[in-house]
């Protein structure tokens, strides 16, 4: 009797398994005492990892020259100064993108730099970049994440090449401060001396960043300089009786920086047609009228120039934003306010109903001057900001000759070991990143009837030793 089909490749299928199951078997056996067979895949191993390795590094070279390859291209572009330009490029090179995108992979290395450049133009980097990772094909969008990782890492490198100048005798330092918890050596930036130097020596001067009088001495000192002013020689605002100038050169560049966006407009003005008094507030668009009085009497009333301090800060970034725009200034290799407070340290501060006050009434009078700031100017950024301050602001204090006497301010400022009254408060590039020292401070702060800082040597200091001063903390040390 003759075998079924089915049985016979059952049998086939049964003795193929058997033989293929005899044969791993003997492989393996093989394999663990035949010397030649150990080595044969020894190397072979090697070999596959060999080249593994290989194409690991090739891909690594490729996306090394594809970045530097970007990176020179973007250097040699001229970039639009205008907003107008800047969308109208920013279209272009995004249209440009996505039409290589749409060729297909092979096209994909080519389409990184029309994105790439119009994020360089694009004046929210972070929201571009969300937007991106919907938008663009992964390997695309992780090329320009990677190349703007490398610039910020280079143009970080860069700042503290560049600051403090030269001429300072600074510079900034990495001090040891402690050890995490995994061992590794924690380090703070302090100023250090950038040469040696003699005890009596005026290591350098310093105007700050931003300052602001106590509210109640507007009127009796410059609003921008904070020196005392001269009944006889004192400049007034135009347009407001709120502030007042130690001189017209203070008067214009207040203007210039600030004081624009911030002036109470509350004097009556003349018109041009028929010199009959008007009201400055009248010429107002209704979104801004009596902001900036209500602004201006709030801080008066509560005794706080932080909030002040914090306007004054965000109109003259804006005022250097435009200017810079003006220029067409490249950004690569220049620093900005906000690159230098965003580095300092800050008082965590937590959100409160003053806070909450604060932030309301700033944001209406900036919000319809100043486009974006509103959207800006986060609970979180303003808290930041004001803890900034907090931390890092000077008592600038009066003159040998004055006397003040104004209601003490629940804000922190670094007070000074002096007998003097201060008559506000200053926020500076350089000394932020001195270091405090009450029992053997190296240096001294003075301040000569303004607000320009002079930092003179307590003793010799050693090229490389950290500069320390007397003052004091929001918090313990």
């Amino acid at each position: 009797m003759g075998l079924k089909p089915q049985t016979v490749a059952l049998v086939s299928a049964g003795v193929a398994v058997t033989a293929g199951i005899a044969y791993l078997a003997y492989f393996d056996y093989k394999r663990r005492n035949d010397p030649s067979l150990k080595k044969k895949l020894k190397r072979e191993k090697k070999k596959a990892a060999k080249a593994a390795k290989a194409a690991e590094v090739e891909a690594k070279q490729g996306t090394v020259k594809l970045i530097e390859t970007v990176l020179e291209a973007a250097s040699k572009e001229t970039f639009p100064a205008t907003p107008e330009e800047k969308e109208k490029y920013f279209m272009s090179q995004v249209a440009a993108g996505e039409a290589l995108c749409n060729q297909g992979e092979a096209f994909y290395n080519d389409a990184v730099l029309p994105f790439y450049l119009a994020l360089k133009v694009y004046p929210a980097p972070l929201e571009l970049i969300m937007i991106y990772q919907k938008t663009i094909p992964e390997p695309v969008f992780q090329m320009v994440v990677n190349l703007m990782a490398l610039e910020q890492q280079k143009r970080q490198n860069a700042f503290y090449e560049q600051f403090p100048p030269k001429e300072s005798n600074v510079k900034l330092g990495e001090l040891p401060v402690g050890t995490s918890p995994e061992g590794k050596t924690i380090v703070r930036r302090g100023l250090v001396a950038d040469k040696d130097i003699a005890e009596g020596e005026v290591i350098y001067k310093e105007d700050p960043i931003v300052s602001a009088l106590h509210p109640a001495l507007e009127g009796s000192y410059c609003n921008l300089c904070l020196k005392k002013v001269d009944a006889e020689t004192k400049v007034e605002c135009a347009n407001c009786d709120k502030v007042v100038f130690c001189s017209a050169e203070c008067e214009k560049r207040a203007n210039e920086e600030y004081h624009k966006y911030l002036c109470a407009k509350n004097k009556p003005t003349v018109s041009s047609e028929d010199q009959e008094p008007k009201e400055a507030d009248e010429a107002e668009d209704a979104n801004t009228e009596g902001k900036e009085l209500a602004f201006v009497e709030f801080s008066k009333n509560k005794n706080r120039k932080y909030p002040y301090m914090i306007a004054r800060f965000l109109a003259t970034m804006v005022t250097e934003e435009m200017e810079k725009n003006k220029s067409g200034e490249s950004s690569e290799n220049t620093y900005n306010l906000w690159d230098h407070v965003d580095r300092f340290r800050y008082l965590d501060t937590k959100a409160s109903a003053d806070s909450e006050e604060e932030m309301e009434i700033l944001k209406n009078l900036l919000g319809p001057k100043v486009q974006g700031i509103s959207d800006f100017l986060t609970d979180e950024i303003y808290l930041m900001l004001k803890g900034k301050l907090l931390f890092n602001a000077y008592a600038v204090e009066s003159a040998e000759d004055e006397t003040v006497e104004v209601e003490t301010s629940e804000e922190h400022m670094r007070a000074t070991p002096s007998d003097k009254k201060s008559v506000g408060a200053a926020l500076y590039k350089i000394s932020t990143y001195l270091g405090q020292s009450e029992e053997n401070p190296t240096v001294k702060l003075s301040f000569d009837g303004n607000n320009q800082v002079t930092v003179t040597a307590l003793k010799d200091i050693k090229n490389g030793e950290e500069l320390t001063a007397a003052y004091t903390l929001p918090v313990p040390k």
